[in-house]
C-alpha cells in the first residue's frame, strides 16, 4: 500500500507525464556560442542559497562507479572541479571523459547544433577553464554544483530541452526498456505486465543514509536472491512505478520553505516521518508546522479550524498517509507506516497537544524536537530512533505513549540540572510525563487524575509527596537563599523512588530551615502542615512504581509553578 500511495501521488502531481525527465536543482547555466566559447556563467542560486529546479534528463543511479548524466551534471563531470583534498585526479579525469563520450554519442546521433556547440566546448575545455575560473575562482567550487548549457541562439532554453535531444533520449530509454521485454512480469505496484526495473532510483535526504542516496528495494548479494532471479527481478516493479514512488519520496523529503523537509518532521537526527494526503489539501503544511511549531499559536488555530466547520466536511474523509524512514548506509529502513483519514489525524493530534498541556505552557504546544531533546540520555548522542517513532505514532494514532519515554523522562529528572541547561527542560519533561499518565486508561492501566495546573483537591499520595518536596525545597531557599546544592540536587531522585527513606530526614531538616526563615517561612510551614494533613497516618511508602513516580513529578512541578505564579488570596493556606 505504501508504494501504491506514493506512486499515486507522483501520478496526480503530473511527474510521470514526462517520465524521461526529472526535477533537479541546477546551480549554474553555462552559455556557449557556435564555436563552444563560453560567454557567461549565470548562477541560479537565490538569497536563501536555493538553486533553481529544472527538468533535466533522468540522472543515472551512481554508486562507486563513474556514470555521467546527459548534458547536465555536476562540476566534477563537466569541468573536473572538486575539493582537491577529497577528489582523486584520475577519477575526475574519468568523470570528464564519461560526460564527453555521452555528448559525442548524442551529437553524432542527432547532429543538433546546440549539442555540437557543447561538444566543441568540452573538446577545448582546458583552453576555456581559465576564463571560467575568472568568473568563479577554483576555491569556490565544491564539485557538487550542477551545470546546464544554453546555446546562444536559444537565449533561455537549455540544450537538454531541444527537441532532437528529447527525441533521442526518449528513444534510448525505450530501447533500454525493450531489452528486458523477454522477462516481463506483473508489477507489484500497478498490476500491469512490464519488464522489472533492475535498479531503483535513489532516495535522498534520509537521516543515516548515504549522501548519494539510499535504496528501498535492492539486492546486491547472491544470498538476497532466489529462484535464479537477479537484483530487481526479486521484487518486480516496473521502471515507471519505481521512478514514480522514488520521485514522490524525494519530493516529500526535499528541503523547502525554510524547513529541513517539505512535508516531514525530524525524529532526532536518525529518522524522519513524512506526510501526504490523497488529494492536495494543505493539511500536510499545517501538520508539519504544528509539530515543528515555528508559529505555535497560528498553527493551533489552523489545526483546529477544520473542526469548527470552516472547511468542507469532505476534507475529513480524505485519505492521509505517513511513513517513518531512516537510513542504514545504502539501505532504507521503513520504521512505521500509517494510513488513516484527515479527520482521524486532526482529532488525535489535538488530543495529543491537550494531553501535553501544563501550567506554564498551556497556550503553547511543545515542538516534537523539544520533547525528544528533553529526554536525550546524558552522555549519549540521542534517543534510539525507534522511541521517537513510537512517540509520533502515538500522537497520530491516539495510542498510549511508550512506557520507555516515561522512564526516560524520570531518569532525566533524577539528574541534577547543570549550568547551561535550557530553562524549558523541567517543564517539557513533566509535560511528557503528564501526557503519558493521562493516556494510561487507554492502555488498560488504572486511571490517574492529572490536571493541567495545581489540583489542591488531589489526595493521591505520590502527588501530595511531590507537592511536599517542592515546599521543603522552597523552605530551604527562604532560609538559606541561593546555595550550591539544593534539596532537588541531592534528594529528588531518592525522594521520588523511596519516600520512606528520605522524607523523615527532610522533615527534620525543614524545622531547622523554618527557624531561620522570615515571615515567608512561616507561610511555607503552614502549607507543609496542610499537605501533610492529607497524607495517611501510617508511614511514608517504601517505594513508588514508575507511574506513581510520574505523579510525584507532576505534583512537584505544579506546586513549584504555583510559587512562581505568586500567592493569591485564595491559594494561601489557612492556619492549621
Amino acid at each position: 500500500m505504501m508504494l501504491q500511495a506514493l506512486y499515486t501521488l507522483a501520478r496526480e502531481k503530473g511527474w510521470l507525464e514526462d517520465p524521461d525527465y526529472e526535477e533537479h536543482s541546477v546551480h549554474f547555466l553555462l552559455r556557449v556560442d557556435d564555436e563552444g566559447r563560453p560567454l557567461s556563467l549565470e548562477s541560479t542560486v537565490d538569497e536563501q542559497g536555493r538553486a533553481k529546479a529544472l527538468r533535466i534528463p533522468r540522472l543515472p543511479r551512481r554508486t562507486s562507479g563513474v556514470s555521467a548524466g546527459l548534458l547536465v551534471d555536476n562540476a566534477k563531470y563537466i569541468l573536473g572541479l572538486g575539493d582537491p583534498e577529497k577528489e582523486n585526479p584520475e577519477r575526475l579525469k574519468q568523470c570528464m571523459e564519461s560526460f564527453q563520450e555521452r555528448v559525442t554519442e548524442l551529437a553524432q546521433a542527432t547532429g543538433d547544433e546546440g549539442v555540437r556547440a557543447v561538444l566543441r566546448f568540452l573538446e577545448a575545455r582546458d583552453q576555456w577553464l581559465s576564463r571560467l575560473l575568472s568568473w568563479r575562482p577554483r576555491e569556490e567550487w565544491g564539485g557538487d554544483e550542477y551545470i546546464a548549457f544554453i546555446y546562444l541562439p536559444d537565449e533561455v532554453r537549455c540544450v537538454h530541452e531541444r527537441e532532437p535531444v528529447r527525441a533521442w533520449w526518449r528513444a534510448t530509454r525505450e530501447r533500454e526498456e525493450q531489452q528486458g521485454e523477454a522477462s516481463r512480469v506483473r508489477c507489484l505496484i500497478t498490476g500491469e505486465l512490464a519488464p522489472p526495473a533492475r535498479l531503483h532510483p535513489a532516495v535522498k535526504n534520509v537521516p543515516g543514509g548515504q549522501s548519494s542516496g539510499t535504496s528501498l528495494v535492492s539486492f546486491n548479494e547472491e544470498s538476497f536472491c532466489s529462484h535464479g532471479l537477479e537484483q530487481g527481478s526479486n521484487a518486480p516493479v516496473s521502471r515507471a512505478a519505481a521512478e514514480g514512488y522514488t520521485t514522490a519520496l524525494n519530493w516529500l523529503l526535499a528541503r523547502a520553505e525554510g524547513r529541513r523537509y517539505r512535508h516531514g518532521v525530524a525524529l532526532g537526527n536518525s529518522a524522519v516521518t513524512v506526510f501526504w494526503t490523497r488529494t492536495e489539501t494543505g493539511f500536510e503544511d499545517i501538520l508539519t508546522s504544528l509539530f515543528e511549531a515555528p508559529d505555535a499559536q497560528r498553527a493551533m488555530e489552523l489545526a483546529s479550524s477544520p473542526l469548527r466547520g470552516l472547511e468542507p466536511a469532505d476534507l475529513d474523509t480524505t485519505p492521509f498517509y505517513a511513513v517513518t524512514l531512516s537510513g542504514n548506509n545504502a539501505r532504507l529502513v521503513v520504521r512505521d507506516w500509517l494510513e488513516a483519514t484527515v479527520g482521524d489525524i486532526k482529532r488525535n493530534v489535538l488530543r495529543y497537544f491537550a494531553d501535553l498541556k501544563l501550567a506554564g505552557n498551556a497556550d503553547q504546544p511543545i515542538p516534537l524536537w523539544m520533547l525528544l531533546k528533553a529526554v536525550d540520555p546524558p552522555g549519549r548522542a540521542e534517543l534510539p530512533p525507534l522511541l521517537g517513532t513510537r512517540l509520533l505514532s502515538a500522537a497520530l494514532r491516539g495510542h498510549p505513549f511508550p512506557r520507555e519515554l516515561l522512564a526516560a523522562a524520570l531518569q532525566r529528572l533524577r539528574v541534577p540540572p547543570r549550568d547551561g541547561d535550557p530553562a524549558w527542560n523541567l517543564r517539557t519533561r513533566v509535560s511528557l510525563i503528564k501526557a503519558t499518565l493521562s493516556r494510561l486508561p487507554r492502555s488498560g492501566l488504572p486511571s490517574l487524575e492529572v490536571s493541567v495546573s495545581l489540583d489542591e483537591k488531589n489526595t493521591a499520595v505520590p502527588y501530595l509527596l511531590g507537592r511536599l518536596f517542592a515546599v521543603l525545597e522552597r523552605l530551604q531557599y527562604a532560609a538559606l537563599g541561593q546555595t550550591n546544592t539544593t534539596l532537588r540536587d541531592r534528594y529528588f531522585g531518592s525522594a521520588m523512588a523511596h519516600p520512606a527513606i528520605v522524607f523523615p530526614q527532610l522533615l527534620r531538616l525543614s524545622n531547622h530551615h523554618a527557624s531561620k526563615a522570615d515571615e515567608k517561612g512561616r507561610w511555607l510551614e503552614r502549607l507543609k502542615d496542610q499537605i501533610c494533613a492529607g497524607l495517611p497516618a501510617r508511614t511514608f511508602p517504601t517505594t513508588l512504581g514508575l507511574e506513581d513516580q510520574g505523579l510525584f513529578a507532576v505534583g512537584y512541578y505544579h506546586q513549584r509553578h504555583r510559587f512562581f505564579e505568586g500567592r493569591t488570596a485564595n491559594s494561601e493556606p489557612t492556619a492549621a
